[in-house]
C-alpha cells in the first residue's frame, strides 16, 4: 500500500474514543492508570492546535510532520519519537494564527510571555518525560491514533468549550488520575447567573468577567457567548486564574480556538497561572474603570488550605489585605483549614469593595456547599465571617438549588448572588419548593446530573430574584443586618403535606382483616 493511500486512510473526519485507544497504548507500556489523563490531555492539545492552524506542523510523521522539506531538515533526528521532541523544544518558534498565546509573564509559570513555551514545563505537561518511557512503536501508534480518531478540523467550534468535561468524564468511572476528581457546571446554571446580573446593567459597552477558580475557561467563555448574544455591540474581555497548570494550558487553548460568530479570533483573554489564595493575579482590580465587572465562580469544595495558613493570615495583617479582614479584636478570624469556600468568597468580596470605592459597578455570583450559609455555633468563626459578609451589604440573593445538578455529585448547593451598590435585604428563593418548581428534568442527564433549568425556569427564577414581595413557600426577602446564618428552608417555611384517606378502600382494608381475624379464631375442623 502507497504512503499516500495509507494518509488518505488515516484521514478521517469523525471524532472517536481517542482516551479509551490511547489508554490501551499506555497500559501496553507499562504507564500507571493515575497518569493516564494527563498524557492524552497533552496529545489532545496538541492536535487542538494542529486542527486549528495554530501550529505550523502535524502528527503526520511518515509525511514529513507536515513540514516542508527545509523545515523538517532542521528537526529531524534519529527517529520519528526524535523529530517530534525536537519540533516541541521549538514549540513558540512554530506557532501561527496566534493572538491571544502571549500575556505579561507575571501571568505564566516562568518568565516567557509566549504560552506555548509552557507546553513542555514541569508545571504543564512534562511532555520529555512522557515519550521517554515509550518505545518509538508506541509513539507512532499513539500518533495514529490522533490522526484517525481525534480529527478536530470539522467539530462544531460551539462545543469545544464541552470537550474537555466529554473527554474526562469519559475517563472518570476508570482512571484515577490528578484530574478525573473535578466536577463541572452545567450551562442553564452559568446562564441564571448571567441573567441576574443583565437585569442590573444596561447598555454597557465593556464588560470584564472573572472566575478565580476558572478551570479550562468554561465559565467565563460561556458567559462570554451570553453577554455577547444579549449585547452584541459590548467589547467583552475575560479573565481567570487556574492552579492547575495542565488545565490553565487548555483554558488558553480553548478562549484562543473558540471565535466569535464564526470568526477566526478567539476571545480576548487573561488567564492566569497559579494559587488564586496565595498569590491572586487579580487582587485589587479586574480591568480598566471603563469596564462593568462580572464575577462568576464555582469555587472547589472541602479543599484543605491548611499549608497556607501562615501566608493567607499574614496577607490578612497586611495594608493590602486580597481578602475581606475579620477581626475579633484578639486574632484574624479564618474557616476552617478543611475547606477553603470561604476564603474564596472572602476575596470576592474584597473585589467587590475595592471596585466600590474606585467607583465601579460590579456583580458577582458564586456557588457554594448549602452549608456555608449555616454551618457552624452562632460563635462560631463561619458565623462571625458571615456576619461580617452581611453587614457589608453585598449579598443581594440566595437561591437554593435542587440536587443533582452537577455530574459527579449530588450535593445540595446555592449560588449567592453579590452587588456592591449595597442592599438592605437579601433575597431567599428556593428552587425546588412545595409550591412550584422552579427546575426541569435534564434532557441529556448523565452520572448524577438529571435536573437542569428551562430558559423559562431562568426567567421566572431571575423575576423572582429581583421582586421585593414574598412569595409563599417560594421567596422571602429578609434584612442582611444582624445576622450570622441563614436558613433557606426554614426562612421560606414548606407547605405541610396532609395524607389523605380513601374511605372506601379504609373499609374494604377493614373487612378483610377481620375476616382474617375470624378465620384464624375457628377451631380446627
Amino acid at each position: 500500500m502507497s504512503n499516500e493511500i495509507q494518509l488518505q486512510k488515516k484521514r478521517k473526519t469523525s471524532l472517536g474514543d481517542f482516551y479509551w485507544a490511547h489508554a490501551d497504548i499506555l497500559r501496553g507500556a507499562g504507564v500507571s492508570e493515575a497518569g493516564y489523563d494527563q498524557r492524552i490531555l497533552a496529545f489532545m492539545a496538541l492536535k487542538l492546535l494542529m486542527d486549528n492552524g495554530k501550529l505550523k506542523f502535524n502528527f503526520e510523521y511518515d509525511n514529513q510532520f507536515g513540514l516542508s522539506e527545509v523545515e523538517y531538515l532542521k528537526y529531524k533526528g534519529k527517529s520519528s519519537k526524535e523529530t517530534f521532541a525536537n519540533l516541541l523544544n521549538d514549540l513558540p518558534e512554530l506557532g501561527q494564527n496566534l493572538r491571544y498565546f502571549e500575556q505579561e509573564a507575571k501571568y505564566n509559570p516562568g518568565v516567557y510571555k509566549t504560552v506555548l513555551s509552557y507546553f513542555n514545563h514541569h508545571s504543564v505537561f512534562p511532555i520529555d518525560s512522557y515519550l521517554n518511557e515509550l518505545e518509538d512503536h508506541y509513539f507512532e501508534m499513539i500518533l495514529d491514533i490522533y490522526i484517525e480518531k481525534a480529527d478536530f478540523t470539522n467539530f462544531p467550534k460551539e462545543q469545544y468549550k464541552d470537550l474537555y468535561e466529554r473527554t474526562i468524564a469519559r475517563m472518570r468511572s476508570k482512571f484515577a488520575g490528578e484530574l478525573v476528581g473535578q466536577h463541572f457546571t452545567q450551562k442553564s446554571i452559568i446562564h441564571l447567573m448571567c441573567e441576574y446580573a443583565l437585569r442590573r446593567i444596561k447598555n454597557k459597552k465593556h464588560i470584564a468577567i472573572y472566575d478565580p477558580t476558572c478551570g479550562t475557561g468554561s465559565m467565563v467563555m460561556e458567559s462570554a457567548y451570553y453577554f455577547r448574544n444579549k449585547l452584541p455591540k459590548a467589547k467583552i474581555e475575560v479573565f481567570g486564574q487556574e492552579m492547575n497548570g495542565k488545565v490553565w494550558f487548555l483554558s488558553k487553548i480553548f478562549l484562543e480556538i473558540c471565535p466569535w460568530d464564526g470568526g477566526i479570533q478567539g476571545i480576548s483573554n487573561i488567564i492566569a497561572f497559579g494559587n488564586t489564595l496565595t498569590r491572586p493575579a487579580f487582587a485589587d482590580k479586574i480591568n480598566g474603570d471603563d469596564s462593568f465587572d462580572f464575577i462568576i465562580a464555582n469555587p472547589p469544595f472541602g479543599v484543605d488550605w491548611k499549608q497556607d495558613y501562615e501566608e493567607i493570615v499574614k496577607n490578612m495583617a497586611s495594608d493590602t489585605p486580597h481578602f475581606l479582614v475579620v477581626n475579633d479584636g484578639k486574632k484574624f478570624i479564618t474557616p476552617r483549614k478543611s475547606d477553603g469556600q470561604f476564603l474564596f468568597m472572602m476575596q470576592i468580596v474584597r473585589l467587590l469593595t475595592a471596585e466600590r470605592t474606585r467607583g465601579k459597578h460590579a456583580i458577582a455570583a458564586v456557588i457554594s456547599s448549602s452549608t456555608l450559609c449555616s454551618t457552624g455555633s452562632e460563635t462560631g468563626s463561619e458565623s462571625k465571617i458571615r456576619r461580617k459578609i452581611f453587614e457589608e451589604k453585598v449579598v443581594t440573593g440566595l437561591l437554593e438549588q435542587p440536587n443533582a445538578m452537577f455530574t459527579n455529585t449530588d450535593i445540595g448547593t446555592h449560588i449567592w448572588f453579590f452587588d456592591n451598590a449595597q442592599s438592605k435585604t437579601i433575597r431567599l428563593v428556593r428552587a425546588d419548593n412545595s409550591e412550584k418548581p422552579l427546575y426541569s428534568p435534564h434532557p441529556a442527564a448523565q452520572d448524577k446530573m438529571r435536573n437542569t433549568y428551562s430558559d423559562e425556569n431562568i426567567t421566572e427564577l431571575v423575576n423572582i430574584l429581583h421582586e421585593p414581595e414574598p412569595r409563599e413557600y417560594v421567596a422571602q426577602s429578609i434584612p442582611a443586618e444582624g445576622r450570622h446564618a441563614i436558613n433557606i428552608q426554614t426562612e421560606i417555611g414548606k407547605r405541610e403535606e396532609i395524607d389523605t384517606v380513601d374511605l372506601d378502600e379504609l373499609e374494604a382494608q377493614i373487612i378483610r382483616e377481620l375476616d382474617l381475624l375470624i378465620q384464624n379464631l375457628k377451631p380446627n375442623e
